[in-house]
């Protein structure tokens, strides 16, 4: 017997609540599955090329990657080509950013061979707000040469590493006529004053080595104990030339 309008819509009504129960049922678990996994989740292993950490903007906090996988420069929100990073290209590591979304530094390493030997590298460098490293532990090593010790720069609080970078990436694809506006743009720009390498305390070659330098970048005074454990201080006038030394 066929039902009536009035029964049909009953029936109908019926599942529609069994559906809806059903729903939530199974919303219910699997929201405190995913509480408990996200909770306690633990893993033995993971393998990934690149971990990005965000801020709850969605901003970049942290970068992890393997070779080839760090980021390019970033700076005011646009990330520029790996070629412009110095080296990243071949590094593995770990890139920090600020809350504007701007690189301020980073660790990063590798090691390979090479048809001359081998060449090494690794570094942690902390950035001035806006600008360059300032401060970095840093190890170089080709097999012949091998420095490793403390640096710092001043930097310019006028200019900003965008400004540079701008410059820098441009000048890539650049000719002519285009090309030299833009080197004339960067020198006037280090003419104002990009900053100086102040100061290295390490090794180089089997030297121990203190260098101070003045706020053009020349080293003014140099303390040394060299290979043969020989010590000397030495100044030096802008030129480069000592004189004072002990022992004399």
């Amino acid at each position: 017997m066929k039902d009536t309008p009035y029964e049909y819509m009953c029936r109908e009504l019926r599942l529609l609540k069994l559906y809806a129960l059903a729903s939530i049922l199974a919303f219910a678990v699997l929201f405190v599955h995913g509480f408990r996994t996200r909770a306690g989740l633990q893993l033995e292993s993971l393998d990934v090329a690149r971990i990005n950490v965000v801020n709850e903007a969605g901003t970049l906090a942290i970068v992890i990657a393997g070779r080839g996988n760090l980021p390019g420069p970033w700076f005011e929100g646009r990330e520029y080509s790996q070629e412009l990073s110095g080296g990243r290209t071949r590094a593995s590591g770990m890139i920090f950013f600020n809350e504007r979304g701007d690189e301020v530094g980073g660790l990063t390493y590798h090691g390979e061979l090479t048809d001359d030997g081998y060449s090494a590298h690794g570094g942690i460098t902390f950035d001035q707000f806006r600008q360059d490293q300032v401060v970095s532990l840093q190890y170089q090593d080709n097999g012949s040469s091998r420095a490793a010790g403390l640096q710092v720069w001043d930097r310019s609080t006028e200019i900003s590493m965008g400004e540079i970078i701008e410059l820098v990436d441009a000048r890539r694809t650049a000719t002519g006529a285009e090309l030299e506006a833009i080197e004339a743009e960067i020198q006037g720009l280090a003419g104002r004053g990009l900053g100086a390498h102040r100061v290295f305390l390490g090794s180089e070659d089997r030297t121990a080595l203190l260098l101070l330098r003045d706020a053009a970048g020349r080293t003014r005074v140099r303390l040394m104990v060299d290979s043969l454990d020989a010590a000397r201080l030495e100044f030096l006038d802008p030129e480069g030339r000592v004189t004072y030394a002990i022992p004399r």
